[in-house]
């Protein structure tokens, strides 16, 4: 079932025993390392009712593309902004856009999934899956591949969107929010479910080539028993990591889904992955740094408890990542010194910042969609 806003706040309320715990931290005063540097900005439609839904801007070479929750799709060139094309696929949009050299696809409340040509915007199909699509379109080895809130997976042909398989799982009965975008790597696709388990698929044909529940929470009550998986997972060498709303985080083999290792860390917004660590925003909004190799903590950041901060996405050995108010802010990604913050927009964001390059993309609530870069 779809689960409103204020389910997640009990959720958090369970974990701790004063409301007060819940109001965000204000930002301390900070002596700024470096500054920012504000490329160009774009004001684009925005509404109220867009609890969960994904929208991320897309860089691909010199492009960015992007979609607003009233159906506009745009095309902007990478380096100033300048606007390439702009179109209406004519449904609003919760997810996207997903990218090719190709196709940039887009997906609904309704379960509208809508592919475009990446050069001129015309529209080449549009088909409707059997729910509402919260995570963004991946699209690679000729398949573009939706998810939607219904535990269902399309693989759909990119020439024609015709379904060529489909992958079911059953949602339990209360659950987060959201779901995770599936990870595309080496022609499998990487899926954490809301039951807990991790899937591997065959992207070709969609044939499962293994799945693992790796949460297992066990309680007496629905809340005690969430184990959702819908944050970003990243895979380095054979080792696939994932974060789950039920406090852990968790490292897997690719090639049979065991258990390598387990801590009592979770996210619902994932991890990013380096050669050594592991970061990510806790249920708390507490930064946290986690050793690769074995899962044991290392530094840890609570200046932004509550503030509903994204995960946090390398930038040049920084890391970077946004808040409910619109600021985004720059950490030390070694020793977790929070070294400089700027106000991109009055709302938070739809998704953690977009890297690419020397250029960090955000893409505010409130319709403001950025490229910045900082400078030590």
């Amino acid at each position: 079932m779809r689960l409103l806003s204020f389910v997640l706040i009990i959720f958090l309320s369970a974990c701790g025993n004063k409301k007060d715990e819940l109001k965000p931290t204000e930002l301390a005063d900070l002596s700024m390392s470096g500054s920012f540097q504000l490329l160009w900005q774009k004001k684009l439609n925005a509404k109220g009712d867009s609890y969960g839904y994904q929208l991320r801007p897309a860089p691909l070479k010199n492009a960015l593309f992007t979609a607003d929750i009233n159906g506009g799709v745009y095309r902007y060139q990478a380096d100033n902004g300048q606007s390439q094309w702009q179109t209406n696929v004519n449904h609003s949009i919760s997810a996207g856009p997903g990218v090719s050299e190709t196709l940039v696809v887009v997906a609904g409340p309704d379960g509208q999934v809508t592919a475009l040509d990446a050069d001129s915007g015309s529209q080449l199909w549009q088909i409707t899956v059997s729910s509402e699509v919260l995570s963004p379109p991946v699209i690679d080895r000729n398949r573009v591949i939706i998810r939607s809130m219904d535990g269902r997976i399309y693989g759909l042909g990119v020439n024609n969107g015709e379904r060529q398989w489909l992958f079911s799982s059953e949602v339990p009965n209360l659950t987060l929010r959201g779901t995770g975008t599936p990870l595309s790597k080496g022609g499998r696709l990487y899926v954490g479910m809301d039951n807990g388990d991790v899937v591997a698929l065959n992207m070709d044909d969609g044939d499962v080539l293994w799945q693992q529940n790796v949460i297992n929470n066990q309680g007496k009550t629905e809340i005690d028993r969430l184990s959702d998986i819908d944050g970003d997972m990243g895979v380095v060498a054979t080792d696939l990591y994932v974060s789950s709303a039920a406090n852990k985080t968790l490292a897997v083999a690719t090639e049979s889904g065991q258990l390598l290792w387990r801590n009592d860390y979770g996210s619902s917004t994932g991890v990013t992955v380096s050669r050594r660590f592991i970061y990510l925003t806790d249920q708390a909004s507490v930064v946290r740094q986690i050793d690769r190799s074995n899962g044991e903590p290392g530094w840890s950041v609570t200046d932004f408890k509550y503030r509903e901060l994204t995960r946090p996405v390398f930038y040049l050995g920084h890391l970077v990542a946004g808040d409910l108010a619109g600021y985004v802010h720059i950490l030390d990604a070694f020793t977790g010194k929070v070294l400089n913050r700027k106000q991109l927009g009055k709302e938070g964001f739809y998704g953690s910042p977009v890297v690419e390059g020397s250029v960090i993309y955000t893409y505010n609530k409130d319709g403001t969609l950025s490229a910045l870069r900082y400078n030590e």
